[in-house]
């Protein structure tokens, strides 16, 4: 997933799932965590990456639904409601294009910049784009019994 404006990007990247196939608890959502891992490049050129497990695989789903939902005209806008607020999506439908603000929490800073954001305007084929990739996610990470 890569978002950018003129001075900003944001690529987030799912890795793989939090625990291993046999790990976590069976009973709770803990086998379907998902790592996200953040690059980002600020106004200044300056480039951070990091990883965090703050999504899980129905969350991925719901997210590409929301946004289908959006791009279709149905709804005209989308925001996140995942469990963990360390990633965050809002999406507006202005004027023919969609204006999305991302936020990620990057973990392991010391710098004192502990947040990744981006606001861009996509246009109706690049939100298109965006969700057959989410869609391809949710089927390379299916829900985990």
């Amino acid at each position: 997933m890569l978002f950018r404006n003129e001075e900003a990007s944001l690529r987030l990247d799912i890795v793989n799932y939090e625990f291993p196939p046999d790990g976590g608890d069976p009973g709770s959502d803990d086998r379907n965590w998902l790592v996200l891992r953040c690059t980002w490049t600020d106004e200044e050129g300056n480039i951070r990456k990091d990883s965090n497990s703050c999504l899980l695989t129905y969350e991925l789903r719901e997210m590409a639904t929301g946004l289908k939902v959006l791009r279709g005209g149905l709804r005209d806008s989308y925001h996140s409601d995942f469990l963990e607020p360390y990633f965050q999506v809002d999406a507006q439908a202005e004027d023919g294009s969609f204006r999305v603000s991302v936020s990620f929490v990057l973990p392991n800073t010391m710098d004192g910049d502990d947040t990744a954001e981006v606001t861009c305007t996509m246009t109706e084929e690049e939100l298109h784009q965006l969700t057959d990739e989410l869609d391809r996610l949710a089927e390379k990470y299916p829900d985990r019994l």
